[in-house]
């Protein structure tokens, strides 16, 4: 199934490669034993180091999952997993344009989720907005970590309402991430007015919660795009601010 690894300096990445490949072909299979690191020494010729090492990168990914005493198995595929290494990616870029790139993909998004919440949402998940709304009005004006995670508590509520689980996996890692550049995001005036700050995300919020509860989907779109022109906007400023 494997050939054999010849002389180079990354024996590792070159057996994680053949593994990798190995499962995408369906050769090992979702929860089944893969072979074991004395078999794998033998069959790409090469040493403990090298098998240890590529486990291990391959664990880290999450493509295998290595049990004490038992041996290393493949990783049952699951949204959650998938999840986790986006948070990853997201959590460890060094991409300058992240935060931009970012919110241009919640403009391109949210708009339909938003419509697509009028449509499906129920008196519960209105219920949830609303209160949503009321504890974002009573944070406290300092604490910004609060009303960061309320704010993006909003969002996630309403990419729940349509039941799509890839809807969900692509844009939880992105909320996950907001809460840590709400500062960037949004900008501050110069004059200190974190007053008016909130008042315009709270007015975005309501006019959201509006449409969604009068089944409006197009308004619902409308009131999410000027949401994320406002923050796309801040977001400009905050860079031009720091020049």
């Amino acid at each position: 199934m494997f050939s054999p690894i010849g002389n180079s300096k990354s024996l590792s990445q070159q057996i994680e490669e053949e593994i990798t490949v190995a499962i995408r072909k369906g050769q090992y299979l979702p929860g089944q034993k893969i072979p074991t690191e004395k078999e794998l020494c033998e069959i790409f010729k090469v040493s403990r180091t090298a098998v240890r090492e590529a486990i291990k990168t391959m664990a880290a990914r999450g493509i295998i999952v290595v049990k004490k005493g038992s041996g290393a198995y493949v990783s049952e595929v699951s949204i959650q997993n998938v999840s986790e290494s986006l948070n990853m990616f997201f959590e460890l870029s060094s991409n300058k344009d992240l935060i931009l790139q970012t919110i241009k993909t919640r403009q391109l998004i949210e708009p339909i989720i938003a419509s697509e919440a009028a449509k499906y949402r129920t008196k519960k998940h209105i219920t949830l907005l609303q209160k949503n709304l009321e504890d974002i009005k009573k944070c406290d004006l300092l604490d910004s970590k609060t009303e960061a995670e309320l704010d993006n508590a909003f969002h996630k509520i309403l990419v729940s309402i349509p039941q799509n689980n890839i809807l969900e996996l692509l844009l939880s890692p992105i909320f996950n991430l907001m809460p840590k550049f709400k500062e960037s995001v949004f900008a501050k005036p110069t004059d200190g007015d974190l007053l008016k700050e909130k008042e315009k995300m709270i007015i975005h919020h309501t006019n959201i919660l509006n449409a969604i509860i009068d089944q409006d989907g197009d308004l619902a779109s409308k009131s999410m795009k000027n949401h994320l022109a406002t923050t796309h906007a801040n977001y400009i400023k905050s860079q031009e601010l720091k020049k």
